[in-house]
């Protein structure tokens, strides 16, 4: 589109809801054709939108506006929807500390509702690690950032998992998981309120590892809980595993924030205790700890040997402030007798 952007301000701003509403449609109009529009472009859009909630009075007359302004999203090009997510939650970051206590909870639903039509948007197209890693980086500049305000923060801990059960598909893998669990993985490093790190432990570490730990999707559902391989049971538990060694990794990067690296080493070691009592995880570590021969190399290389190796480059500090891991039990050795061979006397 060439020329200037309409202007939807005093539309969207207005306190006679028709108008409002006509603004609304327009502004769905205009995005359906934005294949050129610009971050800047878009921010001023989304202040708009921003302004446009911040008049809707009502209950149900808040709830339909939040739905269709989060669902804008899909309206846009493929190619600029990671741009609208990126400028929603920097407008919501920007705009935080000027909401009052009264107008605060429509503004959380729309957070809410956007959060889960972006991570709808994105398992629209081929959901794989990649476009997973892409949409978190999002995330992490804006709804995760170290330096949001600390309501957006506590917000997305207390969502973000309940949303991701609901959205992704139910043979969405562990690395897809991972990708997406990695932005308030960082957050949980790098904050220096402890009031931040207490809420991630319990709206989303703690649940994930007693979930992982009985192979079930928990009370949200099974939706997003597997992906798609094994028997009934197997796929958390073998997210747990990753999530374990994720948080030994980010406990003992020099980056995190001392305070932080006790829980998380605590928390660490939760996971694994949790990844050995189960019966569906020890089997897959079993097998996919054994040995696999590489093309051109004459020696077989493991992925238990891959992360000791990994864990052997950590500093000697980090491992003594991790109180010790835990190392996997040993199969136990076979009840059955052994043949006896016969000698034969020449």
């Amino acid at each position: 589109m060439g020329g200037q952007p309409p202007k939807f301000g005093k539309q969207l701003a207005s306190s006679d809801k028709s108008i409002r509403d006509d603004a609304v449609k327009a502004v769905t109009r205009y995005l359906r054709q934005a294949h050129s529009l610009t971050e800047l472009e878009l921010s001023k859009v989304w202040k708009a939108l921003f302004y446009c909630m911040w008049h809707s009075d009502k209950r149900p007359v808040q709830a339909d506006l939040a739905e269709r302004l989060s669902a804008l999203v899909h309206a846009l090009p493929a190619e600029k929807r990671p741009l609208f997510t990126r400028v929603f939650w920097r407008t919501m970051a920007r705009e935080w500390h000027g909401i009052d206590r009264l107008r605060l909870d429509k503004f959380y639903m729309l957070m809410r509702l956007a959060l889960r039509h972006s991570l709808r948007a994105l398992c629209a197209d081929a959901l794989d690690e990649q476009s997973a890693t892409a949409f978190a980086a999002l995330l992490q500049d804006g709804l995760f950032a170290s330096g949001a305000p600390r309501g957006v923060q506590l917000f997305g801990l207390d969502q973000y998992l309940t949303a991701l059960r609901g959205e992704l598909p139910a043979d969405a893998a562990p690395a897809v998981w991972m990708a997406l669990l990695d932005p308030p993985l960082l957050l949980l490093g790098a904050v220096a309120d402890p009031h931040v790190l207490q809420r991630g432990t319990e709206q989303l570490l703690n649940p994930l590892i007693e979930a992982g730990a009985e192979g079930e999707a928990g009370e949200e559902g099974e939706a997003g809980a597997g992906n798609g391989e094994g028997g009934e049971g197997a796929p958390l538990p073998r997210l747990l595993c990753e999530l374990s060694e994720r948080l030994f990794d980010l406990a003992a990067d020099p980056r995190t924030a001392e305070a932080n690296r006790q829980a998380l080493y605590g928390l660490q070691r939760r996971a694994e205790q949790r990844t050995e009592q189960s019966g569906a995880s020890a089997a897959r570590l079993a097998e996919e700890d054994a040995p696999r021969p590489r093309q051109g190399a004459g020696k077989a290389v493991g992925r238990g040997e891959k992360s000791r190796a990994l864990r052997g480059m950590m500093s000697g500090d980090a491992r003594k402030a991790s109180g010790g891991l835990k190392r996997r039990s040993a199969p136990a050795p076979s009840n059955k007798p052994r043949k006896q061979k016969s000698r034969h006397v020449a």
